[in-house]
């Protein structure tokens, strides 16, 4: 048996001990300075408040003082608060840990980096670590509420402790692939949230009346996403191919069909500000990671581009996402300007890489027959 320490009390942080706790292992569910009630509800047994529904009575509770008695004697720490609380948190459990103890992430977003520019969330944390940490990411589409419901739910667990990790975690309605790819997983959780966003956007149009559908729309701005996370994964060391997986497309199709980001878009597309949507949510604890995502994103976008490494020309949905959500541009004719003709992809090195190669030739032979 195991000692599992889930940092963050939220959605994912609680519907996590349910595997983990199914199988047999000892679950510590400790809440940060905002989780108190949701600790307290659940240590007088009524339902987790997020959740609504009642919690596994195995499960231990820490409220944030007690973040040193969660942490004695763990054999696994996984980390399931926000990216814009993942720097404070962990500098308060790396103060109180003098050895490596195995450490998945399932937070997604993107913070300054060592260097000042935005980066991945393990450079972020792996530089505040006086000893030795090393980072693993959860990917996938996994909505809490499904998991917790023993739903089939299929996500990626990348990084040196992956292995162990997904040993304890792996359960009959939560399958684990495995990936050797941390920089792609990383950079798809981070993206996906921002063009979750997009998809809002056009069901927020179709609420005002603006437009009456927009399957066709919404089907090839999805495709765009993708390919856009893709050509960044690879500018950060990843492999492009992660993207068309349960990391990438997965991940968001499940946000942009029913979750929060998607709430997000649709309200801005139906024509309140962006940030009175924020504004509304954060009141309601609807955790929207999108709206900074889309923020970091391209400042993300902006630096590769700047540095060689990306070519702007490649990123018209996330341009144009920032341009609504931070710039005030007009929803619809700020989307309909986009071409969503596909751009051929190619590698740092200016050619096409051999996984596009098969796709590359059929869009070639297409355009020839209608030559």
């Amino acid at each position: 048996m195991a000692v599992v320490t889930i940092l963050g009390a939220g959605y994912m942080g609680a519907a996590l001990s349910f595997p983990a706790l199914e199988n047999d292992h000892e679950v510590r569910l400790w809440g940060t300075w905002l989780d108190d009630p949701l600790i307290d509800a659940v240590r007088i047994g009524h339902e987790h408040p997020r959740l609504e529904m009642a919690m596994l009575p195995a499960l231990q509770t820490y409220k944030h003082k007690e973040l040193a008695q969660a942490l004695d004697g763990a054999d696994l720490l996984i980390c399931a608060v926000t990216s814009e609380g993942i720097a404070r948190v962990m500098q308060s459990v790396l103060m109180l840990i003098d050895h490596e103890i195995p450490f998945m992430s399932a937070t997604k977003g993107l913070l300054p980096g060592p260097n000042g520019h935005m980066d991945r969330l393990s450079r972020t944390v792996e530089a505040l670590a006086l000893t030795s940490l090393h980072y693993g990411q959860i990917g996938g589409p996994s909505k809490a509420v499904e998991l917790c419901r023993r739903i089939p739910t299929a996500v990626v667990y990348a990084g040196a402790h992956a292995a162990f990790a997904a040993d304890i975690m792996h359960a009959p309605y939560y399958h684990i692939t495995l990936s050797e790819d941390l920089p792609g997983v990383e950079v798809c959780a981070a993206l996906k949230n921002a063009f979750a966003i997009g998809s809002g956007l056009f069901d927020g149009l179709e609420k005002a009346g603006a437009v009456t559908e927009s399957y066709n729309a919404k089907s090839a701005f999805f495709s765009k996403a993708v390919h856009e996370i893709a050509r960044v994964v690879e500018a950060m060391g990843g492999q492009p191919e992660t993207a068309f997986g349960l990391a990438g497309a997965g991940d968001l199709i499940v946000t942009a069909v029913a979750g929060r980001n998607r709430t997000f878009g649709e309200m801005v597309g139906a024509g309140t500000p962006p940030d009175e949507v924020a504004a509304y949510m954060a009141a309601r604890n609807l955790l929207t990671e999108g709206y900074p995502a889309v923020r970091t994103g391209w400042a993300l976008v902006s630096h590769l581009a700047g540095e060689g490494r990306l070519d702007l020309e490649d990123f018209a949905f996330l341009r144009a996402l920032y341009a609504i959500v931070y710039e005030g541009a007009p929803v619809k004719e700020t989307l309909f300007a986009i071409d969503l003709r596909e751009r051929r992809l190619k590698g740092a090195d200016g050619r096409v890489p051999r996984w596009a190669e098969i796709g590359d030739r059929e869009a070639s032979h297409h355009d020839h027959s209608l030559g």
